[in-house]
């Protein structure tokens, strides 16, 4: 068997040998077109767009998640048959979830004209070239199916992150004026980073929740009747006689501090996740000037936030 083997090894080398002169050069396949360069069915003037947008910004802008489509030929009943290179937002190197998405489309050119501005002049520059996506699918609208026990849920993101591609909804920036483009930009830039916040490690928000780590999701109350027992008794009176608000401890929201009255003092504090969901909000619904003012007064505010942003500036996230 393994004679066999070598004699038909040495036939193969020796039939690639005879098959190529010593003048002959071996010559490489044309190399396949870029769909998100150049996708199909946009007008001349977007497919310009679109090239000069990648060559502007290192980043391929899409208007519709197909990208081409090749003939195949005709099934038994004379229909034509294609193959269709298409985003899939789902599929990850190594992963892929049930989840399905449809989009509004923008439809005229002026629509994906001012929306591919609107990217390039208020998101982009706040993302590190190193940390812009692939691609960006601009639409109005972005429906995303969720698989909950057998049924699928819908939500409307404004942002969702693929592999190859993040879909951003637009609709209606041709019309914003300018303040109204920053609220939407900061919008966008916090559905982002809520994006990249998912895939990280717990470990990097250690020293955020290291403040008010003894306190997470815990609640406690108690009475002016001596004779009463409450819950976690001491820590609410201890709360009560050197935390008068919620901030002194370094929460910006709590389900409840100290405002019971059926109680001597109460506090009923939110999980870590709503902790730290809290302080992104702060980010992106005012400036660092304004929250820094409004919380002169509560050390463990600023530091926390202060935290948090450098985390964000590491996500390659550019505050102002």
């Amino acid at each position: 068997m393994k004679r066999y083997f070598y004699q038909l090894a040495a036939l193969l080398v020796i039939g690639v040998a005879a098959g190529c002169s010593e003048k002959e050069e071996f010559t490489t396949s044309a190399l396949r077109y870029n769909d998100f360069l150049r996708p199909e069915g946009e007008t001349e003037e977007i497919s310009a767009l679109q090239e000069e947008f990648y060559r502007q910004e290192g980043v391929y802008v899409l208007f519709n998640d197909t990208l081409s489509r090749q003939y195949l030929g005709d099934d038994l009943q004379g229909n034509p048959c294609y193959s269709y290179h298409r985003i899939d937002m789902a599929y990850s190197l190594t992963s892929s979830s049930r989840d399905a998405f449809e989009y509004t489309y923008l439809e005229t050119d002026a629509e994906k004209q001012s929306a591919a501005r609107f990217i390039s002049e208020q998101l982009l520059p706040r993302l590190s070239k190193d940390n812009r996506p692939y691609s960006v699918l601009l639409v109005n609208a972005i429906t995303q199916y969720t698989d909950y026990y057998g049924m699928m849920m819908a939500q409307s993101p404004v942002v969702y992150s693929g592999w190859q591609c993040t879909a951003i909804a637009v609709e209606g920036v041709d019309a914003m004026d300018e303040q109204e483009m920053t609220l939407y930009q900061r919008s966008l830039l916090k559905a982002i980073v809520n994006n990249k916040m998912a895939t990280v490690d717990e470990s990097v928000f250690a020293d955020f929740y290291s403040y008010c780590l003894p306190y997470y999701d815990t609640r406690g109350f108690s009475y002016d009747d001596p004779d009463r027992v409450g819950s976690n008794s001491e820590l609410a009176d201890y709360l009560k006689a050197n935390y008068p608000t919620i901030k002194d401890l370094g929460f910006l929201s709590a389900y409840g501090y100290m405002d019971n009255d059926s109680f001597k003092a109460f506090f009923n504090f939110k999980t870590k996740e709503y902790d730290l969901s809290d302080y992104i909000d702060a980010i992106f619904s005012s400036s660092k000037e304004e929250f820094l003012a409004e919380n002169a007064d509560y050390p463990i505010v600023i530091e926390k936030y202060n935290i948090l942003r450098g985390i964000i500036a590491d996500l390659g996230v550019i505050l102002d």
